[in-house]
């Protein structure tokens, strides 16, 4: 997303590069908040530790096996891939409609309405279906990431204005207490007998073929990377200057 599609809409308009930039900095972020303090397994670790432990003795005539794509280093709730693809699927939505709307009454019609409304749930479902027969996610992990990031989306659009209107001052704090925070998780789980790198260990133990996994997917690096990414705005602000 950050690498090709963002940078590709941002051809088109600078708004809208903006806009999906801000929204997918910050819903990237909260995702990798919540996975760094709710730890939830993934399918593929759950079901290879119930045959490993002889849980389960039957084993399905589908063969598990795990590809680049299966081994995953972060917990599994909730999905980051449905969170941001809403997300990315909702704003560009709107900012079509938008322009066609304006350009032609034809789009002001209930039809066209429900066209689009089916387009995004059918290419949701679709991203949900892809995680669930990667065995990445389970169902519940997939509809809660899409449910938080349309809330996350929400509550971004209603406080656009103020958010964009912050000082340089106040946004860079507000980075650097995020910071803290993910700081202090990582002691509080010491000081709880937690792993904070459990899911990087599960991912090890249950991936045949270590060259699969990936260190830029790993939890720290990813609360890393947003934060960074957050700090870039944050300097960057007010950013309804740009």
């Amino acid at each position: 997303m950050f690498n090709i599609f963002i940078p590709l809409c941002g051809i088109f308009s600078q708004e809208i590069l903006l806009h999906l930039f801000s929204a997918f900095t910050l819903i990237s972020t909260l995702n990798s908040f919540e996975k760094w303090i709710f730890p939830e397994t993934r399918p593929l670790w759950f079901l290879r530790e119930q045959f490993a432990n002889k849980v389960v003795v039957e084993k399905p005539a589908v063969a598990l096996e795990s590809h680049q794509l299966s081994c995953e280093m972060t917990g599994g709730l909730p999905c980051a891939h449905s969170m941001t693809f809403t997300v990315f699927v909702l704003i560009l939505a709107s900012f079509f409609f938008v322009r066609c709307w304006d350009r032609s009454e034809a789009w002001r019609s209930p039809f066209c309405r429900c066209i689009m409304y089916f387009l995004i749930i059918g290419m949701v479902v679709c991203m949900w279906l892809s995680r669930l027969y990667l065995a990445t996610e389970f169902l519940h992990q997939c509809i809660l990431g899409s449910y938080l990031g349309i809330r996350a989306l929400s509550t971004f659009e209603g406080n656009v204005k103020y958010l964009f209107s912050r000082p340089r001052r106040y946004a860079v704090s507000a980075v650097c207490f995020l910071g803290g925070l993910a700081l202090s998780v990582y002691y509080v789980k010491l000081e709880l007998n937690i792993d904070p790198h459990w899911s990087v260990r599960e991912a090890f133990k249950w991936c045949p073929e270590p060259t699969y996994l990936r260190h830029e997917v790993g939890p720290i690096f990813a609360l890393v990377r947003d934060l960074g990414n957050l700090m870039g705005l944050a300097l960057a602000s007010p950013l309804y200057k740009l």
